[in-house]
Formats: structure tokens, C-alpha cells, sequence
């Protein structure tokens, strides 16, 4: 579905920190303004239809060195004279790990999170929007021989397949792209895609939806066989037409 625009937000602002409007959808943001803990980005797409969704993301920041302390354990007993060293972000303390056993664990878990936090401010996606393709393996591969199955590909009626170019370009060409490639970890590509060699599978996507794509029960029998015949026709696709009645049935 065509996007209207993103907003992005941090911990609960009540104006975006960034509007997205075109694609590719990619923030760019210096996290060495924020404080060193935990933050909240939140992600709000805006489509066309006047649908929203939304998608909250906790990270940490950790900008700040760190000092970390030789000579002085945690819980440790002293008495006398109290030898401890303080060392803040100097590349040659080379602690062991029986003084600093979870320093490892906590660097892994900041490149995780931060790993996580890029991946989300960048493309401004849900997982469900990533689940519109997914389907049990068993179902893909049926979907990967001769089109439907492994059954023979059905005649392509070309005038329906030119109407469908104008009902992809209005309705789906926005997300998947006319070049039918999509946004890599944004919207999946339909130009050599399993699924869309499957009819059923097809057929069932444009009424039903699924995750993040939604459903186009609205069009009629007719719209929905045109978009159906030309995904599966175009580009470098050959998996055979769609008819009318078989939404009809389908519905």
C-alpha cells in the first residue's frame, strides 16, 4: 500500500524528530545528544488509505567512555592503605576477565540493541510487514515449478494484463516499486518471487491480505484478475493468467 509519510519520534516527544515523505525511508540520527541509558524510538506510517501503524523500539545509548577500576573489587575487604586506579577509556588497560567478567556480555548487548535500533530507524518497518511473503516452505517450493503447482501455466489474456499495469501503478506500484524489485527489508519484490508463481496464494493475498499487506477486496472481480495476470506476467515473471471468475470464487 502507498505510504503517505513516517513519523519518528524519541522517547515520547510530542513532535517527530523526522517526517520521511519518499522513499528510500532512512533516518539519520546523532545519538550523541541523548543521555547514556535507555530511549524509546517510536515509528508512525501513514498510508493513503488513511490507515496507521505503529511500532515502539527500546535501545540504549552509550556514548560516554566509561572508567573502570583496578585495585578494587566489588564486596572486596580492605584495610590499610586503599591502592585503586581509575582509568577512563585508556586503550592500554587490558583487564582480566576475573575483574571485569560481564564486560564482554555488555559490549555484544550494546552492538545488539544498537544493530537493532539502526535496522528500525532506517527502514521504518514492522515484522509483520516483513511476514507478506511468508509462507510454510512446503507451500513455496510447490509454488516454484511451472507457475501454479507444477501444473501448466495458464493463457495470459493480454487486455487484461494492460489493465492491470494501471491498477498495479495506483495501488501497489508504491511499495513494491513499478520494477516490481520492492525495498530491500521494506516491501518484498515480486519480480521472481515463489508466492506470486503461486495462484492460490495470490488470489488469497489480494482479498484476504496478510502482515502488513493489506487487503484489495474493494476492487472488483475484474481490477483484482488485471493486477493478478500482470504481477505474474511482468518483469521477469511467466506464471500464466488469472480470471474474473476465480476471484469470484475465491470471495
Amino acid at each position: 500500500m502507498p505510504i503517505e509519510r513516517i513519523e519518528v519520534y524519541l522517547d515520547g516527544g510530542a513532535e517527530p524528530v523526522q517526517v520521511l515523505t519518499q522513499p528510500p525511508f532512512k533516518v539519520t540520527y546523532d545519538t550523541r545528544s541523548l543521555s547514556d541509558g535507555e530511549h524509546l524510538l517510536r515509528v508512525v506510517t501513514y498510508y493513503t488509505n488513511g490507515a496507521q501503524e505503529v511500532k515502539e523500539v527500546p535501545f540504549k545509548v552509550a556514548n560516554t567512555p566509561g572508567v573502570l577500576l583496578q585495585g578494587l573489587e566489588e564486596g572486596k575487604e580492605v584495610s590499610g592503605t586503599l591502592d585503586v586506579t581509575l582509568r577512563v577509556a585508556d586503550p592500554d588497560v587490558k583487564p582480566g576477565r576475573e575483574r571485569f567478567p560481564g564486560l564482554g556480555a555488555a559490549i555484544a548487548t550494546a552492538v545488539i540493541l544498537g544493530g537493532i535500533w539502526l535496522f528500525f530507524a532506517a527502514t521504518g518497518v514492522t515484522n509483520k510487514t516483513l511476514e507478506e511473503v511468508a509462507k510454510p516452505p512446503a507451500a513455496a517450493e510447490a509454488g516454484a515449478h511451472g507457475g501454479d503447482h507444477g501444473g501448466a501455466v495458464a493463457a495470459v489474456d493480454e487486455a487484461l494484463k494492460a489493465k492491470g499495469e494501471q491498477v498495479y501503478s495506483a495501488n501497489c506500484a508504491g511499495c513494491h516499486q513499478p520494477t516490481g524489485k520492492g525495498l530491500p527489508g521494506v516491501f518484498p519484490a515480486l519480480d521472481g518471487s515463489k508466492n506470486v508463481a503461486d495462484k492460490a496464494y495470490t488470489i488469497n493475498i489480494l482479498l484476504k491480505g496478510k502482515g502488513g499487506m493489506p487487503s484489495f477486496a474493494r476492487l472488483s472481480d475484474e481490477e483484482l484478475a488485471a493486477v493478478a495476470t500482470y504481477i505474474k506476467n511482468s518483469w521477469s515473471n511467466k506464471f500464466g493468467g488469472v480470471t474474473p471468475d476465480e476471484f469470484k470464487a475465491a470471495r
